[in-house]
């Protein structure tokens, strides 16, 4: 019973311990996108904070660019000059000229449209959530004291 507490008291001194060291910071964002047909799909991610300055965030500030489209992949190395277009939460809601700025060889993508030779079709983006650093933390911390637990168990299962 005192290993018991002692092992869920180090967990919480732990868990608020981390929280103390890493800062509050914004949120990142992630967005799924692909084009009507499904031959280009992809995601980008950025920092909340950068968009909520002036709701355009650059590679420069963070944003991340990975996409497929005709057998190769794309990344943000290949548009430095790649931008998103948000509100000042971060968000793309649709209908509103909001998105991704990113022009490659291939292909183009204007906000909700993906251009490639003459077709133009919609971009569709979906917001994924990216766990906040005190969530991951937390069920580590839990997870670990399960293991711990399990072992515990193992050890005297074998006495």
């Amino acid at each position: 019973m005192l290993k018991k507490l002692a092992a869920a008291t180090v967990g919480t001194v732990l868990f608020f311990a981390a929280g103390e060291t890493f800062p509050a910071q914004a949120a990142i964002i992630r967005y799924d996108f692909s084009n009507s047909d499904g031959t280009l799909i992809g995601n980008f991610s950025f920092n909340q904070a950068a968009a909520a300055d002036d709701q355009f965030v650059t590679v420069d500030e963070g944003l991340k660019i990975y996409a497929t489209f005709g057998g190769q992949t794309y990344t943000e190395a290949d548009d430095s000059l790649a931008a998103v277009f948000t509100n000042f939460l971060g968000e793309i809601p649709p209908g509103q000229g909001l998105g991704l700025q990113y022009v490659v060889n291939a292909f183009t993508i204007n906000a909700e449209n993906f251009i490639a030779g003459n077709s133009v079709q919609p971009v569709t983006y979906t917001a994924s959530p990216v766990p906040e650093p005190s969530a991951i933390l937390g069920l580590s911390v839990f997870g670990l004291g399960l293991l711990a637990r399990k072992k515990q168990q193992s050890a005297k299962s074998s006495k």
